[in-house]
């Protein structure tokens, strides 16, 4: 059987890191076992706070990386104003500070501040369309920045192309067009990229059904939910790791955000130290990854600083392992109808890693799927008294030596493994038409 081509379009791709990346890294690590061999077009500066170089390592000689130059809001406001602009994990980063950045750079860079790799990526993908033969291609958002090269290129070479939203685009939590004019522009681009890819495929089914509902000509066939996942290679090895049984252990993993704060796990969890201060010595809450100012001085206000840790970023395996050394794993989402689209990556290696969840969350895509599996608890994001009352049955049940291993089966989780991921989006490319047809 003929091997097939895919050309991929992913700014975050390591040595960048962070939740985003995971996604393409495992497509392309398992592809080649599907008979499609990738050709990544990514960044070559590293304009971005997070990064993990370990990742690079998963990837076989099959898969040829092209890095082009970029140019991005970040970039330039480093070149103007040095040190001025950092991730959440700069000195003195705060949300509000962020917030501004991201709304100055809406006004000029459309549809976000990473529009200058645009240029560089079209000219590299044009480069090897020309010269190459290539069955399909696909560009991934965020940022929606690389569907503007799908544009681009498709119809130009007449090549199927795959839409990938990791999230959605205008139901995006932090979407915050500064004028009518520029809403406007975005849902009409993102309406454009909708009916113009031969296949659009989302991470949740509550995304599939919001934007069938919003583009009522957009058939049903030609958006596809594809999730996110847990590669069980990462876990290799980690069956008999087990967390400390002389204290709880709390494990949030991964990005904090101006719109996913710590404050409204933190206003429970204190609500529940003040109710039992006896649990203050033998409970620990970490947050491991990239988070702000506010969530440190959050933290410090209600009086956690002993309880409550804030740690930097880890490279992905070792971050793995600590799900594992956790008791439960706190998932926390906006309370909106945006944040109830959203169905995070992590919570896919929280379900692997077989440690309940207590989900701060609204009523959507992620306490339901919780909720459908039995892996954990929920309460409504901002509810201090639920997550309070939370807490203090899991701290019960911990006192009693009671076990923090779910129940879920091979059967559960099998749907999740980024090889049967990988294997539903390679049929989802064998089915594609052979050429766009205009």
């Amino acid at each position: 059987m003929r091997r097939k081509r895919i050309l991929i379009f992913a700014y975050f791709f390591p040595p960048l890191g962070g939740a985003g990346v995971q996604r393409i890294v495992k497509f392309a690590k398992y592809l080649p076992q599907r008979g499609w061999d990738p050709t990544i077009v990514t960044v070559r500066a590293r304009d971005y706070w997070m990064h993990d170089a370990t990742l690079e390592r998963e990837l076989g000689s099959d898969v040829r990386v092209v890095r082009t130059a970029s140019l991005t809001g970040l970039g330039v406001l480093r070149r103007l104003a040095p040190g001025s602009a950092g991730g959440p994990d700069a000195p003195r980063a705060s949300s509000g500070g962020i917030r501004r950045l991201r709304r100055l750079a809406g006004w000029f860079w459309l549809p976000d501040s990473y529009r200058g790799w645009v240029p560089f990526a079209v000219r590299a993908g044009a480069d090897l369309l020309a010269r190459e033969s290539f069955d399909a291609l696909l560009t991934s958002s965020s940022p929606d920045s690389s569907h503007l090269i799908g544009l681009a290129l498709a119809r130009r070479f007449r090549v199927p192309w795959v839409a990938d939203f990791r999230d959605p685009w205008t139901r995006r939590i932090s979407f915050d067009p500064p004028t009518r004019w520029h809403h406007r522009w975005h849902r009409s681009t993102e309406r454009r990229v909708l009916r113009r890819a031969d296949l659009v495929t989302v991470t949740a089914p509550e995304t599939r059904e919001d934007y069938l509902a919003r583009e009522p000509g957009l058939a049903p066939e030609r958006i596809r939910v594809i999730t996110n996942g847990f590669d069980e290679a990462d876990f290799a090895g980690l069956e008999g790791a087990a967390p400390d049984p002389a204290r709880l252990r709390i494990l949030h993993a991964g990005q904090l955000n101006t719109e996913r704060p710590a404050r409204p796990f933190l206003d429970g969890l204190a609500r529940f130290l003040e109710e039992t201060p006896s649990a203050r010595v033998r409970l620990r809450a970490d947050f491991i990854g990239a988070h702000y100012a506010e969530d440190r001085d959050d933290a410090r206000r209600l009086g956690l600083e002993d309880v409550v840790r804030f740690a930097r970023p880890l490279p992905h395996r070792e971050l793995v392992a600590e799900l594992r050394a956790s008791h439960l794993l706190l998932l926390m989402e906006q309370d909106s109808s945006r944040g109830a689209l959203i169905l995070p990556g992590k919570i896919f290696e929280y379900l692997r890693a077989r440690r309940p969840i207590l989900g701060l969350l609204p009523e959507g895509a992620a306490a339901h799927l919780i909720r459908r599996l039995g892996a954990g608890w929920c309460c409504r994001t901002g509810d201090a008294a639920c997550a309070a009352r939370l807490l203090a049955e899991r701290f019960a049940a911990f006192s009693r030596g009671a076990p923090f291993e779910t129940a879920l089966g091979e059967a559960d989780l099998a749907p999740f493994e980024r090889r049967a991921l990988t294997a539903e989006l390679a049929e989802a490319l064998d089915d594609l038409p052979t050429r766009r047809l205009g």
